[in-house]
């Protein structure tokens, strides 16, 4: 009884199944291993542990525009090892923003491949940071 449903219902199980992969990957993609995802409520406590440093990837238009205190821009391109200004923070705790955390993935993944170890990735980025009324700055 059952084969005969699936098999009268043939498309609307293979399109199940391929939302359900697409779901999966798209979970198992947003993930970076050898990076922690940490909310805006969880951020300050991150920050009162030890040495951190907040990495901004935004362009710099949208940092000087408004960006979390005290934190430093950086653009994608530049997360490369010859930048001292980058490297000095290598041992520190790295909280990564953007503006809504996607390029902080990317951003990770390199962090990671120039041996930064305390990598963490600030979920939902400045549009997060924003709607709990925290604190912005712009370089205007």
């Amino acid at each position: 009884m059952f084969v005969e449903f699936v098999n009268q219902n043939i498309w609307w199980f293979v399109a199940l199944a391929l939302v359900f992969n697409l779901l999966l990957f798209s979970y198992l993609r947003s993930g970076v291993k050898g990076a922690n995802k940490v909310s805006v409520l969880e951020m300050p406590a991150l920050q009162r542990k030890g040495r951190s440093v907040i990495i901004d990837v935004n362009r710099p238009e949208h940092f000087n525009a408004g960006h979390i205190p005290k934190s430093e821009n950086f653009q994608l391109e530049e997360l490369k090892a010859d930048n001292k200004a980058l490297m000095k923070h290598k041992d520190k705790t790295a909280i990564i923003v953007c503006q809504t955390g996607s390029r902080s993935a990317t951003a990770a993944k390199q962090l990671i491949d120039l041996g930064f170890t305390n990598i963490n990735i600030l979920s939902g980025g400045l549009i997060s940071w924003s709607k709990e009324n925290l604190p912005i700055t712009s370089s205007n």
